[in-house]
């Protein structure tokens, strides 16, 4: 067999073990026939999925369709969500989160604990492993956990399992830090840029949905984003794609720590907003009774909501000019790419609605009519969550792809 032909037929095995647990996701349970229909494929291939899938774990018998019009009532297939659990890791610039999840995309525990101010490599890396031993030792499921899952901030080499030169962690540069934690934790363990995590964690249980194409934006510290093309993670190199927060929105802007000037995140992250924001209070008197006002210390992240949701004049004036930025930046996208959806996440838009509003407006406005028309341009359905959700989800179809390879 040609070794292209053969890899095509297993990717498109593979993409079929995806859809049936996808369509059990969304639709609780279902027959192998109505499977069947839904996928287009033939009764005795859907059949050969679901006894692998069920040899597996992913899936279970679930009765019967008692609703079937005549005849023998069918079978019904759903999700086993007690047999197989990842954990998925969310690692931040001030914090990490740790989850135990299932199949259907639920936190069965989680644990959150932030990094010091400046801390050094060895303290970054001691937080990161012991929130993932937290929640494995109380779980007390590590039989049934099959992987973990990182989401970390780029740029990084997930082949090697190491973390480059994140600009907001100084302290895990050129960490290998999948093999850290399997050495710790003895389970295979996967690593993906934060906003490619967010948008497979998306594509399976969140907004991204019924959906072939995706740009997921995450507006946080920095501004990345995550490309789903024919429902697969688009990555063109090692170490990814998807870098919206370098592409160039004023020729004269601030310098970037990419060495560029006028980048999307030298202008647009919440790291920017921060910068903006300091510097008008510097320069002018705010007469705004908010939480700022006679704060004589810089503005930080947490501070920024907070405070806009105050109505400091300031800093919401900083949100806007930072979403209209980013919306100028999807309508390129728009009229480039015309993705079916786009998804705006990070804390930006996760806490501060009016954000996603005004990233919208200017999105529609700057992009063809006849493109923006066909998309969908939308809030993140998992949240805060999305980092977690999404390395959890990494394991999830690292491992369905390898046991599908091997069948």
């Amino acid at each position: 067999m040609n070794n292209s032909v053969g890899k095509n037929n297993r990717h498109v095995r593979n993409m079929n073990r995806i859809g049936v647990i996808s369509l059990l996701r969304d639709y609780g349970s279902l027959t192998k026939a109505e499977i069947a229909a839904k996928m287009d494929l033939t009764f005795t291939a859907v059949n050969n999925l679901v006894e692998e899938l069920m040899q597996e774990g992913w899936i279970m018998d679930a009765g019967y369709d008692v609703d079937a019009y005549r005849g023998r009532k069918p079978k019904l297939i759903s999700l086993n969500p007690d047999d197989i659990y990842t954990i998925g890791v969310h690692v931040d610039p001030t914090f990490v989160r740790a989850g135990v999840m299932n199949l259907q995309g639920n936190m069965i525990m989680e644990e959150r604990r932030d990094f010091e101010d400046n801390a050094n490599r060895g303290s970054v890396v001691n937080v990161i492993i012991s929130t993932i031993q937290a929640v494995l030792d109380q779980s007390e499921l590590k039989s049934r956990i099959i992987g973990i899952g990182i989401a970390a901030p780029g740029p990084l080499d997930p082949i090697q399992g190491k973390i480059l030169s994140p600009p907001n962690i100084p302290g895990l540069h050129q960490v290998r830090l999948k093999g850290l934690i399997e050495e710790n934790t003895e389970l295979p363990t996967y690593m993906e840029k934060d906003a490619n995590a967010m948008a497979l964690g998306e594509q399976w249980y969140g907004n991204g949905r019924h959906f072939n194409s995706m740009l997921y934006v995450n507006a946080d510290m920095s501004i990345g984003s995550g490309l789903i093309l024919d429902q697969k993670l688009y990555r063109v190199s090692p170490f990814g794609a998807g870098e919206i927060g370098h592409c160039t929105i004023d020729m004269d802007g601030p310098r970037c720590y990419c060495g560029n000037h006028g980048c999307l995140d030298a202008m647009a992250s919440g790291m920017a907003i921060i910068n903006s924001v300091n510097e008008k209070r510097l320069g002018t008197h705010c007469s705004h009774e908010s939480s700022l006002v006679n704060d004589q210390h810089g503005l930080n992240m947490s501070d920024l909501i907070p405070a806009a949701h105050d109505g400091d004049p300031n800093v919401v004036q900083c949100l806007i000019n930072s979403a209209q930025y980013v919306g100028i930046a999807l309508a390129n996208i728009m009229n480039l790419l015309t993705p079916e959806t786009i998804i705006i996440g990070g804390s930006l838009a996760n806490q501060y609605p009016d954000f996603f509003e005004h990233v919208k407006e200017t999105a529609y406005k700057r992009s063809l009519s006849s493109f923006h028309n066909q998309m969908v341009l939308q809030p993140s359905e998992l949240g805060e969550h999305a980092g977690m959700v999404g390395a959890g989800t990494i394991v999830f179809e690292k491992y369905l792809s390898e046991m599908g390879d091997k069948e």
